[in-house]
């Protein structure tokens, strides 16, 4: 159930300045509406970027299908070279991250900013 006022759907928004291609998302990510993650990383990978940096910084929850469309990014990024960092884990997300082990597969570095 939802409460009033608590934002548990997923957002996304591309393109931070000086960062590459960025793409963040917000609230929770689950089964329901992990397709539109999956466009969202898809549309971004489609430009062929040196670097794409996924920003879950404002991510409180994400389940297996979220991460399963990561695994599938992290394979289409490596595939065209791609540099695919997944970034802002914190709590729940970083949790499922280390106990699945792919916090060994993604590079969760800071990406570098340009000026």
């Amino acid at each position: 159930m939802r409460g009033v006022g608590v934002r548990d759907d997923l957002h996304a928004h591309g393109k931070v300045p000086g960062t590459g291609e960025t793409v963040v998302m917000h609230g929770r990510i689950t089964i329901e509406n992990s397709g539109e993650m999956r466009r969202n990383l898809s549309q971004a990978l489609r430009t062929k970027p040196a670097t794409l940096y996924v920003d879950l910084s404002d991510v409180w929850y994400i389940d297996t299908s979220g991460l399963a469309t990561l695994v599938e990014a992290a394979r289409i990024a490596r595939g065209q070279g791609t540099r695919l960092i997944v970034g802002g884990m914190k709590d729940q997300p970083r949790y499922l991250f280390e106990i699945t082990h792919l916090d060994r597969l993604f590079d969760t570095s800071t990406p570098e900013v340009t000026t």
